[in-house]
């Protein structure tokens, strides 16, 4: 199995950094392949690194200028940083290459939620389904535009509940489930989704946070302790997809 393979099977893994590690091994030995700077570019998107990941979309369109997922994936580096009109411009040019991208839509979608765009966000993360039912992020950030247009509580929690079909580990799901059942007033099951979130991810602050009033609620102070002592050494979360308070 060569780089660009274990690259692949990392990355299905959701284990990007590695991934990363593989696909620039890949390019350094093979050159400049489209397909590795595509992988490479959303490796850096997942780990956080917008501004890398511009560069290795960059470097693939100077190749592939036609690509359609090469930009949708330039389309969502630029909306994570907060660039929503190159973002919209990238993804429509992507839909225009191919209408049928789930990408393109998906990223379109979260720019017009980003700009409060919500109906349009809707009719766009339903497109992307239909295309691709399979998209973790899409189904949370759909979860969340029902619920910012009021829609009923069990479409969001539909939406959440397929997110975690696809990715049983996806604690942005599992932290709006919190939220919608804190608002439902079932307590139980609001604490049991934040629960499994922290056993995926222990030092969570938001969750933390919340499973801790959880606790508080129920009297179980010296749990509520221990979710804020770990709440404390974390800063403020400010990336989380989704979510009404993870947006």
């Amino acid at each position: 199995m060569n780089h660009f393979e274990k690259g692949v099977e990392c990355y299905q893994r959701r284990d990007y950094r590695n991934a990363d590690l593989h696909f620039q091994q890949a390019l350094s030995e093979k050159g400049m392949q489209v397909k590795a700077l595509d992988y490479l570019g959303r490796c850096r998107l997942m780990l956080g690194d917008s501004r890398s990941a511009l560069d290795a979309f960059d470097e693939a369109l100077r190749i592939a200028p036609l690509q359609a997922n090469l930009y949708a994936g330039k389309a969502r580096a630029e909306a994570l940083r907060g660039r929503y009109e190159e973002a919209e411009a990238l993804s429509r040019r992507a839909l225009m290459l191919d209408a049928g991208s789930a990408d393109g839509w998906s990223v379109l979608a979260y720019v017009c939620e980003r700009t409060l765009r919500l109906r349009e966000a809707k009719s766009c993360y339903l497109r992307a389904l239909e295309l691709e039912p399979n998209l973790e992020e899409a189904h949370v950030h759909l979860a969340v535009v029902y619920y910012q247009l009021w829609e009923p509580y069990s479409k969001c929690l539909e939406q959440l509940d397929r997110a975690l079909d696809v990715n049983p580990y996806s604690t942005d799901a599992l932290f709006n489930k919190g939220l919608i059942y804190k608002d439902l007033r079932r307590y139980g099951a609001s604490k049991t989704a934040f629960e499994k979130l922290l056993s995926i991810d222990p030092d969570d602050r938001e969750a933390n946070l919340e499973l801790a009033e959880l606790y508080k609620r129920d009297r179980q102070y010296s749990k509520a302790e221990q979710c804020l002592s770990r709440a404390r050494k974390r800063h403020s979360y400010d990336g989380r997809s989704g979510g009404k308070g993870r947006s």
